[in-house]
């Protein structure tokens, strides 16, 4: 790709000490040189070297007295193209300011996400990295961040071209087959392709299995708390939260929406929800609160069921409401009453006794279908259907070339091909593309 125009965005959130503006194109250093003015000129600074100088407008109003200014020259630069950041003053009108006049000189606003979007399309990075990137601005956890970090680095895509590599040197042998069929080449066994191929599935199937965790550390999972009224949910959000975020007293019904808050546990990053108590009676405002705390529950990944250990356990069974994810049995207040119920984990907000067996039983519940933790790489749901694609096809490409059915074996490589180049950008149609990069932030 060689784009013929220059694109421009602030590339840090308002408010912050420094606000940089990212340019990127054939004009980027022309552009930023007829605002910014050093000792040299732009053109003249070292190369990826922060220079100090003043910055106007195209008129000569002046923006900033103190802007720094780094130019790197393409391709080696993030976009692989002209790149020059202008690092000025933190506030929304500076850096409104430069914006401003960098599109006064013939810049153009940058898409969300076009910067990155550039850098896959002149070969800085493959879909997988640039995915990474939005990855690690969202994360939600350590775990998460660390995982977008190694996708970043590229190591989904290796193992991803080296897959695609192996499918493809098949696909190359049976092309052949089919093009000199009277030919005496020196061909491969059928036996040794067939083997490769199963390698490739075994490798299909390994990264399918951290589909899970990919979904689990990027979006997180919602974890509602719920219970009758008085049982310490409210509290329990609080202590889980490590501040007070809401309000606690003994009047039953004193929470009648629901409250949410973000949260990590064990890694885990969660959307944590504290509800009404579930009760017969109340107003009219705290049944319509009950109504939603049933909705939230039933459409939770995880619910926690919290009851009062000072009150018989058969006064407060788990609703037979049609759950959608795991649901614990909490008791709370084990300071006040023993409890001695298997299936309950009994736990003492205001003590904190029993915390660690909840947040174990959190774990256990999340990866409840994981037998072993992957610590290379996830993969996202888009990546998960086109392994399945590729799964598929590669195993119907095998049982074709155990019939030496070439004809059908090659169609059935040739998907496999398509759905591995998908994934890493190798073959991908320009509306995937659009929608991945529509989900960036702009100035990335």
């Amino acid at each position: 790709m060689v784009a013929d125009d220059t694109i421009c965005a602030i590339s840090t959130a308002l408010g912050g000490a420094v606000s940089i503006v990212r340019v990127s194109g054939p004009d980027a250093e022309k552009n930023c040189g007829r605002l910014w003015h050093g000792r040299a000129s732009l053109g003249e600074t070292r190369a990826r070297e922060l220079t100090l100088g003043r910055l106007s407008s195209v008129d000569g109003e002046l923006i900033d007295p103190q802007c720094l200014a780094v130019r790197m020259p393409g391709p080696h630069s993030y976009t692989g193209e002209d790149v020059v950041e202008l690092q000025c003053h933190g506030g929304a009108l500076c850096a409104r300011l430069a914006l401003d006049a960098l599109l006064k000189t013939g810049c153009r606003l940058a898409e969300p996400g076009e910067f990155t979007k550039r850098a896959f399309l002149n070969g800085r990075m493959d879909l997988t990295q640039a995915e990474a990137v939005a990855d690690l601005i969202g994360a939600g956890s350590e775990a998460a961040l660390r995982l977008a970090g190694r996708h970043l680095a590229g190591r989904l895509g290796e193992r991803i071209r080296s897959l695609h590599g192996t499918v493809s040197d098949v696909l190359a042998e049976v092309t052949s087959r089919l093009d000199f069929p009277e030919e005496e080449l020196d061909w491969r066994d059928p036996k040794d392709m067939m083997d490769g191929l199963a390698a490739v599935r075994t490798e299909l199937a390994e990264l399918l299995r951290t589909r899970r965790e990919g979904e689990v550390l990027r979006g997180g999972l919602s974890l509602v708390i719920i219970g009758p009224p008085n049982a310490g949910k409210s509290s329990l959000l609080n202590h889980l939260l490590g501040r007070n975020r809401a309000i606690v007293t003994d009047i039953p019904g004193t929470t009648r929406d629901t409250i949410e808050a973000p949260l990590v546990i064990r890694g885990i990053p969660l959307r944590l929800m504290d509800t009404a108590g579930i009760r017969d009676g109340g107003d009219v405002v705290e049944q319509a609160g009950m109504t939603r705390a049933r909705e939230c529950a039933e459409a939770a990944d995880l619910v926690i069921w919290l009851v009062d250990a000072t009150r018989p356990l058969s006064e407060q069974p788990v609703p037979a409401w049609d759950f959608r994810g795991s649901v614990l049995r909490v008791v709370n207040k084990t300071d006040l009453a023993e409890v001695a119920s298997p299936e309950a984990i009994p736990i003492s907000v205001k003590t904190g006794d029993g915390m660690e067996g909840l947040y174990d039983a959190i774990e256990k519940a999340v990866w409840a279908d994981r037998t072993e933790k992957h610590d290379d790489v996830a993969v996202a749901a888009r990546h998960a259907a086109l392994l399945e694609e590729a799964g598929d096809a590669v195993r119907r490409a095998v049982e074709r070339i155990g019939e030496e059915s070439w004809e059908l074996a090659a169609v059935d490589l040739r998907t496999a091909v398509a759905a591995l180049g998908r994934i890493t950008g190798q073959s991908v149609e320009p509306d995937v593309l659009g929608a991945i990069f529509s989900k960036f932030c702009i100035g990335k």
